[in-house]
């Protein structure tokens, strides 16, 4: 097998570095508040969620979510907002500013991967059921204005049926295998729009029938936030629709698999490093569940590779919270060791990398939590240091109510974000849906905490 130097370099960091235990102590700033919006009563869900926060030089901005959480909106227009002042103070700017919130790599392009919303495909004609027969044949793409027969199927509670489908097969109009990608060229200011090309074995895409028989194809844009690996390289983890084609076998799974991908030549093409599964044998892991779905990553100093998960769904199983699992990898993301809880609890895990090397990871529902890795191998953690409690919140509401949903009881979207600010502190964002404005109106508020290590 041929190695290269970028290889060797790996391999001999994982063999020599030291993975000693550190005393780290984890402290919280005040809350500063970047906007206040509804009051939760108006619409508990979907409007003013999902903090987006990026580092721009001597700025920080964030993106807020002001539609209903819905597949057809997740490229829908955000609210932006930025701060002079470390995220003391924020302003509102113009949503244009997205585009200059990419990843700067080494050769001073800047490349930005938006959110892409859902396809309405309800004018495409569905392939009757009774056309499926023992010689249907499933390497056939089909006409445009058409949808096969799924690969697959699974449901959601409230009547959403899912179809899967490999992308190879559906009509040319709907099987680009691509991420759409704004790039500020070195020396330039004005974004160009260009589509990467995604290398993405077995690519499957669902299209969600509602009840009432609108069919949205769900976007494959890559929800995980890009990273520049020690390879020069960048790295992204994304997720599966709701249900899969499995690339070892090409068999249909109904759960979310988790991807990481690389890209080599600055953005212009991505390809396929790492795929996990989740395993469905009711031993391992809980088999009521969504599946392997948000996730993010980190490099470590002794070279490894942490690659935390997700595995809650509400959709499929009812409930909002369950156990997020940890992976490591020590050869370069090629491999990876079997997931095992790291967590009971885990939405949307994200991680940051001081430059006092200290990696920080945040999670949530219930609760919004941050923890520090002990060692150099992100084997060890502290203890979680509580930014918001698990506990029931709901009678903090306006109105607060006898008998709470969870997310009455909950308070917030428990999507947390987090960003380095400087040597030793971080950025976390999150939202509170019972938050007091200056007449003590509890609103829907985004805000943003700091996270100082001392070691």
């Amino acid at each position: 097998m041929r190695l290269t130097l970028c290889s060797l370099m790996f391999v001999f960091a994982c063999a020599t570095s030291a993975v000693a235990e550190e005393n780290i102590k984890l402290t919280m700033g005040k809350e500063r508040v970047i906007v206040r919006g509804i009051r939760p009563e108006e619409q508990l869900w979907g409007p003013y969620q999902f903090p987006r926060p990026f580092k721009l030089g001597d700025r920080l901005v964030v993106s807020v979510h002001v539609k209903n959480d819905d597949i057809s909106n997740y490229g829908a227009k955000a609210l932006w907002f930025e701060s002079r002042d470390q995220g003391q103070t924020w302003n509102e700017v113009d949503a244009s500013i997205a585009q200059e919130c990419g990843l700067l790599l080494p050769n001073g392009d800047r490349v930005y991967l938006p959110p892409e919303s859902g396809i309405d495909v309800s004018d495409y004609k569905m392939t009757p059921w009774n056309k499926y027969t023992p010689d249907y044949d499933f390497s056939k793409q089909a006409e445009e204005g058409t949808l096969p027969i799924p690969d697959g199927m699974t449901f959601w509670m409230g009547g959403t049926t899912i179809n899967a489908y490999n992308a190879d097969r559906l009509p040319p109009s709907l099987s680009q295998q691509a991420w759409t990608l704004f790039r500020i060229p070195a020396r330039q200011t004005k974004p160009v729009l260009e589509h990467a090309q995604v290398d993405w074995p077995y690519l499957t895409r669902v299209v969600h029938v509602s009840r009432s028989g609108k069919k949205v194809l769900k976007s494959i844009f890559p929800r995980g936030n890009p990273k520049l690996g020690p390879d020069g390289a960048i790295w992204v983890s994304v997720f599966s629709g709701e249900g899969h084609l499995n690339p070892v076998n090409g068999q249909y799974s109904p759960y979310y698999s988790a991807e990481i991908f690389r890209s080599e030549d600055n953005g212009r093409t991505f390809k396929r490093r790492a795929h996990l599964e989740y395993e469905a044998d009711g031993h391992a892991f809980p088999y009521k569940s969504g599946g392997f779905s948000d996730s993010d990553f980190e490099f470590m100093p002794d070279g490894s590779i942490v690659w935390f998960l997700r595995s809650t769904w509400y959709s499929s199983t009812g409930k909002e919270w369950d156990p997020m699992y940890m992976t490591r990898s020590t050869d370069g993301g090629h491999t990876w060791s079997k997931p095992v809880k790291f967590d009971k609890v885990g939405i949307l895990p994200r991680l940051c990398k001081l430059d006092n090397g200290v990696t920080l990871l945040c999670y949530a529902r219930p609760g919004t939590f941050v923890r520090a890795a002990l060692n150099n191998s992100g084997t060890k953690w502290t203890e979680p240091l509580v930014v918001m409690t698990p506990n029931d919140r709901s009678a903090l509401a306006n109105k607060p109510v006898a008998d709470p949903t969870f997310h009455d009881w909950d308070g917030s979207c428990n999507n947390p974000e987090i960003i380095p600010l400087d040597k030793n502190s971080a950025l976390i964002f999150y939202s509170d849906f019972y938050y007091p404005d200056k007449n003590g109106v509890k609103r829907k508020t985004i805000l943003c905490r700091e996270i100082t290590v001392e070691r």
